[in-house]
């Protein structure tokens, strides 16, 4: 821990654009289960596709509203933790390079620690939206209507669920941003999920240094640059430290 692959600082030094892909284990550093452990994740004691697919909400809409609503409580009680700080602060430090967040994640915690630029391209728990997508959006803040209020169709969680495709715009942004990456750090990802892991090959494919930041083995370190095997906790605040000593020797 601490030490940086000078590499990886020297691609910052000169990069304009660099793209953080977030899975479930950075938030699991919070305390948030994954979906997928086989232990403790959120799907332990209920079948995801009763409580998270396109079918069960139209079989059973106040099931699927019910364990919506405990997820947000599971998440209600925890905090962004030092990789979410550290990816914003690092924004921060890189300016004018542009620092975008791509994230699996429906917690909004990257929002909360600071980050500016967060594609969330499995949506939010934070809002809600019309069904039928009439264009009606609104934060979820305490009680919210079931009918919406433009059309009268069904309103719901501002997720994707099983059976439903990406926000085709949204992930093309992605894509996009993917494509003209200068460095990518992949972060807390299993690497698995499609189409979301096959931005990593993307951007590797069109030049970028592929930084993988994981604990465990995944199939992203095949294509990485640099895996590191630690936390991002451990290790984005230790390269913000480095970006920081880097900027100010520039500097002298």
């Amino acid at each position: 821990m601490g030490n940086i692959e000078p590499n990886i600082l020297e691609r910052l030094r000169t990069a304009k654009r660099v793209v953080v892909l977030s899975g479930a284990g950075l938030s699991a550093e919070s305390g948030i289960p994954t979906f997928r452990d086989a232990t403790s994740s959120l799907w332990s004691n209920v079948d995801p596709m009763v409580v998270a697919s396109l079918d069960g909400f139209e079989r059973d809409p106040e099931r699927v509203w019910a364990w919506h609503e405990e997820v947000r409580k599971t998440f209600a009680g925890a905090r962004p933790n030092a990789g979410h700080e550290g990816i914003a602060l690092l924004e921060m430090l890189l300016q004018p390079a542009t620092v975008q967040v791509i994230t699996q994640n429906v917690d909004g915690f990257h929002q909360e620690a600071g980050s500016g630029k967060v594609l969330e391209i499995h949506g939010t728990t934070r809002r809600v939206r019309c069904h039928r997508r009439c264009g009606y959006v609104a934060n979820w803040v305490g009680d919210v209507p079931r009918k919406c209020p433009i059309c009268a169709a069904q309103v719901r969680p501002d997720v994707v669920w099983f059976g439903e495709s990406l926000d085709g715009m949204l992930f093309e942004v992605a894509e996009e941003a993917a494509e003209a990456a200068d460095v990518f750090f992949v972060v807390g990802t299993s690497g698995v999920v499609q189409p979301a892991a096959g931005l990593a090959t993307l951007a590797k494919n069109s030049g970028a240094l592929v930084v993988v930041v994981n604990p465990f083995e995944t199939p992203h370190s095949v294509i990485a640059d640099h895996a590191v095997r630690e936390s991002a906790s451990d290790f984005f605040p230790s390269l913000c430290k480095a970006v920081r000593s880097m900027r100010l020797r520039q500097v002298r």
